[in-house]
């Protein structure tokens, strides 16, 4: 036991003084000319994973006389299709060194497309921001992602930022989605995948209603668009962020299949189906389909409930300190039915529940959050408390 201290005592000794040696390499070239280091912008294309969905942008740091070439990737330790470690906000990142040969064909294999883009810095100022993303590479995985304001567009953002001396970016004219409250925004970046758009404002709280800072209101095939418009201000002019044409370096095979039917189509349909359930139930006797549309919506309600309910008030993955759409899907509805069901006072709670329904549907344009599609589901819970509140106030009737 006491070998195997020391021999792992000394990989890890080896390790740090290789790491050392790399940071020392770049932290200590003094250039000669505007290309003795070469700083990249690198945008990889989106994929069907939902926290990749947006795409993934990172900083390549390149020195031929020293045989570097790195790109600085915020990473985090989330394995695909790990979703309950994504939303439950306990996914770490933090900025990783990867040698760019490595870094390019681990992007192939998944058939997403890589492009570069210079980025028009000054010597010194290269050096500074490969100084800055060394010391961010030594640090601990202790970033809580969130695809809101914890991502690679921010690291990215915030680095070259950083690295700027005496002077300061002018974004120009931003685009719409870079202006407006987040969750108009998010719609527009993610208009090709409305199941996506239609899970990240479900989830977003009430944070689709602030305002955020730009490096937050972004995607990374977004940030080339603003990047193009971009100029670095200085007591010596200005210049652009971006050098000459992109650099394709490697072809995108993988493409996003966006579904036929979104969820607009999907919940109009499902609203009619109910409808038309509710009209057999009172007119041609439809109850065991109205009781297994109940049961169905109850117990999907009490399901989404849940999860809103945890990743509002248990996680801060979102940052969310209010989710709207806790007042049509929570769990309190089949718990009261549960528990005071057969009281014959219990229909009034059904006339309150429909009151407050209809109340968040017209409350619509209030919030950035509340859009149609959620709307055409909350209709759907509304029908059905109505419709259960005439029955218990015609059996009031008979007896």
């Amino acid at each position: 036991m006491h070998q195997l201290r020391i021999f792992l005592l000394l990989a890890i000794t080896l390790l740090m003084d290789t790491i050392n040696v790399h940071s020392k390499s770049s932290m200590e070239i003094q250039p000669d000319s505007s290309n003795f280091v070469k700083a990249s912008l690198m945008v990889i294309t989106p994929t069907d994973i939902i926290y990749s969905s947006l795409g993934h942008c990172a900083i390549r740091m390149e020195c031929p006389s020293e045989h570097l070439d790195y790109c600085f990737s915020l990473e985090t330790d989330v394995q695909p299709r790990d979703y309950v470690k994504f939303f439950s906000g306990n996914t770490k990142a933090a900025v990783k060194a990867i040698q760019t040969k490595d870094y390019i064909e681990e992007y192939q294999r998944q058939g997403r497309g890589i492009t570069q883009y210079e980025l028009n810095l000054t010597p010194k100022e290269k050096q500074l921001l490969w100084k800055n993303l060394d010391e961010e590479m030594m640090k601990p995985p202790h970033l809580k992602f969130n695809f809101l304001n914890t991502n690679c567009v921010m690291m990215v953002i915030i680095m070259i930022q950083n690295a700027l001396i005496d002077e300061h970016i002018d974004y120009g004219q931003l685009p719409s989605y870079a202006i407006c409250k987040n969750g108009d925004g998010l719609r527009q970046l993610t208009d090709d995948t409305p199941w996506y758009q239609f899970i990240y404002i479900t989830l977003s709280g009430s944070i689709c209603d602030d305002h955020f800072a730009l490096e937050y209101r972004m995607s990374p095939l977004s940030l080339v668009e603003v990047f193009k418009e971009t100029q670095i201000v200085g007591n010596d002019g200005r210049r652009v962020l971006l050098n000459d044409r992109p650099t394709t370096l490697a072809q995108q095979t993988n493409f996003m299949k966006a579904s036929k039917v979104t969820p607009t189509i999907l919940f109009t349909l499902l609203l009619i189906l109910v409808v038309i359930i509710t009209i057999g139930e009172w007119h041609w006797g439809w109850k065991k389909s109205a009781m297994f549309t109940d049961i169905s919506l109850l117990s999907i309600q009490f399901i989404v409930g849940l999860i809103l309910c945890y990743t509002t008030l248990m996680t801060d993955l979102f940052a969310a300190k209010w989710n709207w759409y806790l007042i049509p899907c929570n769990p309190l509805p089949l718990l009261f039915l549960l528990l005071w069901g057969k009281n014959r006072h219990f229909g009034k709670i059904y006339l309150f529940y429909t009151l407050v329904l209809i109340l968040f549907i017209l409350a619509t344009p209030l919030s950035s959050q509340l859009d149609i599609d959620h709307q055409l589901i909350t209709a759907m819970f509304a029908v059905r408390t109505l419709s259960k509140y005439l029955q218990y106030r015609r059996l009031d009737n008979l007896k």
